[in-house]
């Protein structure tokens, strides 16, 4: 396999190149939230005032804290880029606009393709190099009553699984800069993801929505296997089918190839992290929620506990 600095996400996950910035007058601009979504959004997050006049002092004092806030949800440091847990409204505008402009270079609908959202059980994440330029994100969804969204297309497929006391997860609104993605940033984002859904929450069966012309990718270099056939998907108009892939599977992946990156094997595992490296992060997370219980009194934080 090839050395991680030569190496970038397939045409299947990340194509067309486009330039950091498109002039509103060009056709690239109905890619970016216009300020009636932007405005909407802003409405609908919690703690979120716009005040009529703010000082340079008040905005540096502002940018400072979401400085803080954001290293404070910093997850992974690796080699030049970071993984974060997007928490804040900022982080959400760049995620948005980043999974708007790849969906729509592919020729999806972009409607449904914020990152935006009040599930409580819904993690978006995102890597960013060292000077903090978004080169990817994607989001994990951990199964309630709220459900999933392929629920819309594969509900008796997923109910499968919970009927037999199958606890699930989706992974969703995968979006890669082109221009920068690269296979160790794609690993890095699904490790992180995994973490969350097998160790804090106990998950074992993970549910991709995918283009199927993407699917034979993930196949090979995950280990999914489909269990829906083509339908169309209603939110992105394209065609889609269903993958799953066992936790437990990935598990035992992780373990054995995580590191080596000389491997002759088809597979995005050798990316993954090691096993200290998952450890500290794990940890990491855990004694976050302590510290946000221990600071909460509200008696049902605990549904929560990851903010």
């Amino acid at each position: 396999m090839q050395n991680t600095t030569q190496t970038t996400i397939p045409k299947s996950i990340a194509k067309t190149p486009y330039s950091a910035k498109h002039p509103l007058n060009t056709p690239y601009s109905n890619l970016y939230l216009s300020n009636s979504e932007i405005t909407s959004l802003r409405k609908n997050q919690r703690h979120i005032t716009t005040p009529h006049y703010r000082s340079d002092n008040t905005i540096l004092s502002e940018r400072k804290q979401d400085e803080s806030t954001k290293q404070d949800h910093m997850l992974l440091e690796r080699n030049g880029y970071s993984i974060y847990l997007v928490n804040s409204f900022k982080q959400r505008i760049k995620t948005s606009t980043l999974i708007k402009r790849m969906y729509a270079s592919r020729g999806y609908c972009t409607e449904s393709t914020s990152s935006f959202s009040h599930n409580p059980h819904q993690f978006t994440f995102e890597a960013c190099n060292e000077q903090q330029q978004l080169l990817g994100t994607l989001t994990l969804t951990i199964d309630s009553n709220e459900g999933l969204l392929a629920d819309q297309l594969y509900k008796p497929e997923i109910d499968s699984f919970r009927n037999k006391g199958k606890y699930a997860c989706e992974v969703s609104k995968l979006a890669f800069n082109p221009n920068s993605g690269s296979k160790e940033v794609f690993a890095s984002l699904f490790h992180i993801a995994y973490i969350y859904a097998y160790f804090i929450y106990g998950v074992e069966d993970a549910f991709i929505e995918i283009n199927p012309r993407h699917a034979l990718f993930y196949k090979r270099m995950l280990g999914f296997h489909q269990i829906g056939e083509q339908r169309i998907c209603q939110r992105v108009d394209a065609p889609a089918v269903l993958l799953h892939l066992d936790l437990n599977y990935m598990r035992d992946q992780i373990a054995t190839l995580a590191g080596l990156t000389k491997c002759s094997r088809k597979s995005i595992y050798p990316y993954f992290l090691s096993q200290h490296k998952e450890d500290s992060i794990v940890n990491r997370i855990r004694q976050r929620s302590i510290r946000k219980l221990s600071n909460d009194t509200h008696p049902h934080s605990a549904l929560a506990f990851l903010y």
